[in-house]
């Protein structure tokens, strides 16, 4: 996942200047939000040009069950994803 990528999923970018933060340096991060309350935010890229996403204050009821099974779906698609490259990296 690339930074563009998220931008053409109008994530938006976030600027955190040292003097706000106190940290030392300046950083950014991606934001977006999604159904009411529930905020995707995305601010550690590593080597391989993955990101990680994290789901901030989830303040959502699901009441449709279907919704809960397509929930249920894309979370296992995630971990399977991320098994496959672990086996590959470990495997070498």
């Amino acid at each position: 996942m690339t930074e563009q990528e998220l931008m053409d999923l109008d994530f938006e970018k976030v600027m955190v200047y040292d003097e706000e933060s106190d940290n030392g340096y300046d950083y950014y991060y991606f934001c977006k939000q999604v159904g009411g309350s529930m905020f995707l935010a995305a601010d550690n890229f590593n080597k391989e040009g993955e990101l990680r996403v994290n789901i901030e204050d989830p303040g959502l009821v699901i009441r449709d069950i279907n919704l809960v099974k397509e929930l249920i779906n894309v979370f296992s698609k995630i971990e399977d994803a991320e098994r496959k490259v672990s086996i590959s990296k470990k495997n070498g």
